[in-house]
């Protein structure tokens, strides 16, 4: 599965970001990236599910869903 970031901008300034398909704390590593591209600090932060997945559960459901489309 590829790696993915999801940044949103709210009408109010703020930015939000969302990592997909990155597994454990690998997320982790693009937090300073981030904050160098969008000249942003991070205030807070949460894992998604794919934290708490393995490379191999991700690439299992990214084939299924493959193969129910």
């Amino acid at each position: 599965m590829t790696h993915r970031v999801t940044v949103t901008i709210a009408k109010d300034g703020s930015i939000s970001a969302e990592t997909h398909g990155v597994t454990g704390s690998k997320c982790l590593d693009y937090i300073p990236l981030l904050e160098d591209l969008l000249g942003a600090e991070t205030v807070s932060s949460e894992f998604t599910e794919d934290y708490r997945r393995t490379a191999a559960e991700v690439e299992n459901t990214a084939t299924q869903q493959q193969w129910n489309s």
